[in-house]
């Protein structure tokens, strides 16, 4: 099963913070950020990577998830 690694970062922009990492294994990025949020999720055009933004923020304070598909093997 594929293996995503998971990071929500909040703030500022220039300046966001990291509030939370990690690892987990899911069917597609959906699955992987289902459990997290239920803000709309945007896949990447490479298929590597996807976010969920949170809608009720503005250009200058952000909250997200971003999921990253990690290779096959890789541990972290």
């Amino acid at each position: 099963m594929p293996r995503y690694h998971l990071r929500f970062m909040k703030g500022p922009n220039y300046t966001l913070s990291l509030e939370f990492e990690t690892v987990v294994e899911a069917a597609s990025f959906e699955e992987a950020l289902k459990p997290h949020t239920d803000w709309p999720i945007t896949e990447s055009y490479d298929h590597a990577t996807a976010t969920a933004w949170n809608p009720g923020t503005c250009m200058y304070y952000q909250e997200m998830w971003e999921a990253a598909l990690l290779p096959e093997g890789e541990k972290s």
